[in-house]
């Protein structure tokens, strides 16, 4: 009959869902439990000795450690217990976690003559931990590399953790240098003691500080403008720990704000004098308006490129334009614009673009990026001015040393190449099917970009709507594909004759032989260099 030690045991171990081992060192078999058979897969006649063959059945990653800590055991001067966690591979080929316990039974001379322990299968615990690890990781991640500044403070407000994005801001290496330090470690006093305040505040109340725009004072530093969400931080329970919050730099937006304020300013004095003014907006953008670019040639790197315009407009006041941006030697920008609508307020919002295009010169490499800025500048202004207008727009990039043509269309059609007689008209959005929105009309749009290798074009005609959606009597538009095939038919012509003749058919199209639109040309010649 079993003692009452052993029932107690075998209870405990059947409640752990644990199974036995014992071992007797130096020798090759060894004894399994029912439970640790089912383990292993294995009947008692076939099971392996896992412990003196491990390599055969235990994962390379983790037979270090198993083989550091069963020798560790078996010295003469070693630890008495066991402990190891090690993927085994099942006979089904599947691999199991097992946990291994073990404690060593030593001779008169301490040396280890056995070993008897636990195995227990942990591969639920052990998936979860991974789980949860690479989630941890992945949030981890996210932190660390989001343009925002993300941290947490303790209830004295001392930083516990801060992301790299706000240690770089405070001059630091890492997030980890933050630690420990206040606001008052890096902030003038006026500044640190009102966010201090806050922070009392948030934790008493228990509630947070949303998108609150504030000025930051520095030491030895230039004020700059954030927006601040904070919040109180709670543990699983309940128990306040501190504060938690996110800060996005907008000093740039600020002073943008400032300065589109103090142009509203300025065009609010004008409208006093308002037909005067109207007379020099005339005056102002006909002397703007794209002077001949004929003759105007770009060589380098075994390539020469020629250029040619030619621009229509409707009205004096007029809404489309082409602007150059000389780059570099080897790189030149182009920007053809159409704004909705004509007169005054088209006008006007050329004006805004041409400031806008100056602003953002420091990205005029990357269409994408330089349509962006625009983009975002021609919002904010539209909604301080509560108005609905928006502007189509190509920007394209030549660069000689790369020998590529990148552009990024607004809403506005896509460029046509001609290569060896053959016309077609490029993709306008990002290869998906679905157009860049227009200028104007979305905070925070994004813009993709195309590349064509000058190899590949021997011709480009850059338009605005007013030369395909011209009309003829029955209301008929000329349409772009007739513009395709135009510029396939005249690929021996020289550039100014292709213009040309894309004009009078035009013309010939509509119906009293006059534009309604605004048209603008602009035309490219890519040719190997002299």
């Amino acid at each position: 009959m079993k003692s009452t030690s052993q029932d107690r045991l075998e209870l405990a171990l059947q409640a752990s869902n644990e199974g036995v081992w014992d071992w007797y060192v130096g020798e090759d078999p060894i004894y399994y439990s029912e439970r640790v058979l089912g383990f292993l897969g294995h009947e008692a006649e076939t099971a392996p000795n896992i412990i003196t063959k491990a390599k055969d059945y235990f994962h390379e990653d983790d037979l270090p450690d198993f083989e550091h800590a069963l020798q560790n055991s078996l010295a003469d001067a070693g630890e008495d217990i066991l402990a190891s966690e090690c993927r085994y591979r099942h006979p089904d080929g599947s691999w199991h976690w097992l946990r291994i316990r073990g404690i060593a039974v030593r001779d008169a001379q301490k040396k280890t003559t056995r070993m008897v322990g636990s195995i227990i299968d942990i591969s639920q615990r052990k998936t979860a931990e991974i789980a949860l690890e690479e989630e941890r990781y992945r949030l981890r991640e996210l932190i660390e590399n989001i343009p925002v500044n993300v941290y947490y403070k303790d209830e004295e407000s001392r930083f516990v953790m801060a992301n790299t994005s706000i240690a770089k801001r405070f001059g630091a290496q890492s997030g980890q240098d933050l630690v420990g330090k206040t606001d008052h470690d890096f902030f003038g006093k006026t500044h640190a003691d009102t966010a201090r305040a806050d922070e009392i505040r948030i934790m008493q109340l228990r509630e947070p500080q949303i998108n609150t725009i504030q000025r930051e004072t520095w030491e030895g530093k230039e004020d700059t403008w954030v927006e601040i969400t904070k919040l109180p931080w709670l543990d699983r329970k309940g128990n306040l720990l501190g504060t938690f919050g996110i800060t996005s730099d907008i000093t740039s937006l600020v002073k943008t704000q400032r300065m589109l304020t103090s142009v509203a300013e300025e065009l609010q004095k004008r409208n006093v004098a308002f037909e005067e003014e109207l007379q020099l907006a005339r005056e102002i953008q006909q002397a703007l308006l794209p002077q001949s670019l004929d003759g105007l040639v770009l060589r380098g790197h075994d390539r020469e490129v020629t250029f040619g315009c030619r621009y229509s407009p409707a009205s004096e006041m007029a809404g489309d334009f082409v602007e150059v941006m000389p780059i570099s030697q080897d790189c030149i920008g182009i920007f053809v614009c159409d704004v909705m609508g004509h007169g005054v307020r088209a006008s006007l919002v050329v004006s805004m673009l041409r400031g806008l295009m100056e602003k953002e010169r420091d990205s005029a490499t990357s269409p994408e990026w330089f349509l962006y800025g625009i983009n975002e500048g021609l919002v904010s202004i539209f909604e301080r001015a509560s108005v609905t207008l928006f502007a189509t727009a190509i920007y394209c990039v030549i660069n000689l040393k790369d020998g590529t043509l990148n552009y990024s269309c607004a809403g506005h059609p896509a460029p046509i190449t001609v290569k060896s007689g053959e016309s077609r008209q490029l993709s306008p959005g990002n290869g998906n099917g679905k157009p860049n929105p227009a200028l104007g009309l979305i905070s925070k749009a994004t813009y993709s970009a195309q590349s064509v290798s000058l190899d590949d074009t021997d011709r480009v005609l850059i338009f605005t709507d007013g030369l395909h959606e011209v009309e003829d009597a029955a209301g008929e538009e000329m349409g772009i594909e007739r513009i395709i095939a135009t510029m396939g038919a005249s690929g021996n012509d020289d550039l100014e004759t292709c213009l040309d003749t894309l004009l009078d058919q035009a013309r010939r199209h509509a119906a009293d032989g006059q534009f309604g639109d605004d048209v603008c040309l602009f035309a490219m010649d890519v040719s190997a260099g002299a």
